[in-house]
């Protein structure tokens, strides 16, 4: 049985809406394609206890004494705004008319605990004119298409794999839907004529429970080949924050800051040519943002 997340309340600001840097170089961002520069966060903590994320070193450093959380590991904590319906209304969203916002960046939107403040926040902005790139691992993004299927020129679905490995993703990424059943969002995204795009990220390097990254890859590529996404990313790991601590503990093996480079400048090359042999075109967000698109 999966182990039950410390929930709390803190209060948020108003806006929801803060600045990102998970945009494009040109909007003075790091290079990602995920936002227009602006983000909306509404939650501390996440319950998908991803090994390989970095937010959780986020959070310790500026919230966990005040919140409590100190010797709660990640994926086992979560806070919810008290005053979360207030700061959705209160937000002028025609601020942002036309401007495209992430949802989310520090934690996934269609958590079962936040879904009902997703889709209260779409049901306001979207008629507003606000753009959304909407970043989920989980299917139940799938109950608001009807809704995101009325706004698809302002909307974008995205998700993200990192292995179609079942084992190795459980290891990594113990309490998150499939594989299979995060492809199943873009087929349905299609199939509603939603754009609908994937992140595959991040690719580990060769390690025992996965020892043929390329391997991996192309089998996600050439599912990927038989849906068409709109676009398609992709991303090695990257040091961050804690996240090779974590990793060490859910794969058995430690990874070095030095293979990660290495491994960074030479997939990208493969990513390339499996793209290639697929018909597909993408883009490889290496870790020193150079772009790189095929």
């Amino acid at each position: 049985m999966k182990p039950s997340a410390l929930t709390g309340v803190y209060r948020t600001s108003i806006p929801i809406v803060k600045p990102s840097r998970l945009t494009s170089k040109e909007k003075g961002g790091i290079g990602k394609n995920l936002s227009e520069g602006w983000a909306v966060n509404y939650a501390i903590g996440c319950t998908h206890a991803c090994t390989f994320c970095y937010v959780d070193s986020i959070h310790r450093r500026y919230r966990s004494k005040a919140l409590g959380f100190e010797d709660i590991s990640w994926g086992s904590y979560i806070y919810l705004p008290e005053n979360i319906d207030e700061a959705i209304e209160k937000t002028r969203w025609s601020k942002w008319n036309g401007r495209e916002v992430m949802l989310s960046s520090t934690h996934d939107p269609y958590l079962p605990i936040l879904a009902k403040h997703t889709r209260h926040i779409l049901e306001l902005a979207l008629p507003e004119g606000v753009r959304f790139c909407i970043q989920t691992r989980s299917p139940l993004v799938i109950r608001d298409f009807p809704l995101i299927e009325e706004f698809r020129d302002q909307a974008r679905v995205q998700v993200s794999i990192s292995t179609m490995d079942r084992g190795f993703a459980r290891a990594i990424e113990p309490r998150v839907a499939p594989p299979e059943a995060r492809l199943r969002i873009l087929s349905v995204a299609k199939s509603h004529g939603i754009t609908a795009g994937i992140i595959i990220a991040p690719v580990f390097p060769p390690i025992r429970l996965r020892p043929d990254p390329r391997a991996d890859v192309a089998k996600l590529l050439e599912r990927l080949a038989e849906i068409g996404p709109d676009h398609i990313y992709g991303e090695a790991l990257h040091f961050r924050g804690s996240n090779l601590v974590l990793t060490k503990d859910s794969i058995g093996e430690t990874i070095s800051a030095s293979t990660l480079k290495d491994f960074d400048q030479e997939f990208g090359k493969v990513f390339k040519e499996l793209l290639v042999e697929n018909g597909l075109k993408g883009e490889w967000w290496p870790e020193h943002r150079r772009k790189a698109q095929s």
